[in-house]
């Protein structure tokens, strides 16, 4: 291991669930149901993404782009208002990596606007090297380019990279970036199938950080 590379949200910050229910709110208000377990079938995708499969699979045309910023409106007001914390163990894990001398970085799916929010709201900022951002990229997750570009921005190769993540299509986009995947599973982000990950564990302690 050359390159430690996160997911952000449910690896670093638990704010999967916010996400989920936001985008249910804006769907409805514009007439279109769906459920949280469909919702999380696209979590780690960019944004629009999740309303225009779900309205693909219904056959009917949505405007994208105003429940986009609805729901965008919905996650912000939410997320100001929790009590946001890291998930257990990611700030030890962080602490490691830095001692051990492993370039970090963040690929998530959110605006870059949100992951300094976050970074900075946890006070962890000094711990990444990069924050990368895939929404000004052609494709999301599962494309691996948000993943390739987390490893030339670090200079490392894909191949020296671990990635922590939490949802099924950023394992597959981590694996088709030619990375190690370690997955992640979090209770709040639905029944993920990371059978695509090299090593899934149930505590982010459990990451055996020195053997990989």
């Amino acid at each position: 291991m050359k390159a430690f590379i996160f997911d952000m949200d449910g690896v670093i910050v638990d704010t999967q669930g916010l996400h989920s229910q936001a985008s249910l709110e804006a769907m409805a208000a514009f007439g279109m149901e769906s459920t949280l377990e469909e919702a999380l079938e696209y979590a780690g995708t960019a944004r629009g993404t999740t309303y225009r499969e779900i309205a693909k699979k219904r056959g009917i045309e949505v405007p994208v782009e105003e429940i986009s910023q609805l729901k965008d409106r919905l996650f912000t007001e939410a997320v100001e208002k929790a009590d946001l914390e890291p998930i257990r163990g990611i700030p030890a894990l962080l602490k490691k990596l830095r001692a051990m001398g492993i370039p970090t970085a963040i690929a998530s799916s959110s605006s870059e606007e949100f992951i300094a929010f976050i970074v900075d709201r946890l006070h962890i900022r000094a711990y990444f090297d990069e924050l990368l951002s895939g929404q000004k990229l052609p494709k999301s997750k599962p494309d691996p380019a948000i993943y390739r570009l987390a490893a030339q921005a670090l200079g490392v190769r894909p191949r020296d990279c671990v990635v922590l993540e939490d949802a099924a299509l950023g394992a597959e986009a981590a694996k088709a970036a030619g990375m190690f995947c370690i997955g992640y599973r979090n209770p709040s982000s639905g029944n993920q199938d990371l059978s695509r990950a090299d090593l899934v564990v149930d505590n982010i302690e459990d990451i055996p950080v020195e053997t990989l």
